[in-house]
């Protein structure tokens, strides 16, 4: 794929990278995504944009304190507990007489 040579361009890596990272990324190491650095006002600004259009979706684009990322709306929340296989553990009898 070419370098992005338009906003949407460098949206699309931005939301890219957000989406398949494990942790909120600060915008100095989103920044390294370009070759040419679009610098850290385009950036932000970017963000904002990407921000108001994911704002009517159940997953929404936050900056916190160690970065940006994007996190499942909580309002979501009770449907997303309905997936969870939350079953007290088994224990075996030995266990259960070691413990007593």
């Amino acid at each position: 794929m070419q370098e992005p040579s338009t906003p949407e361009g460098y949206k699309r890596v931005l939301e890219a990278a957000l989406l398949s990272a494990s942790a909120p990324r600060p915008v100095s190491l989103l920044r390294r995504l370009f070759a040419d650095d679009p610098g850290p006002e385009m950036v932000r600004r970017l963000l904002d944009e990407l921000r108001q259009e994911w704002r009517e979706r159940s997953v929404e684009l936050v900056q916190s304190a160690s970065g940006w990322r994007f996190q499942t709306r909580a309002e979501m929340q009770v449907f997303l507990d309905r997936l969870k296989d939350d079953k007290p553990p088994r224990y075996s009898r030995a266990v259960l007489e070691t413990l007593a």
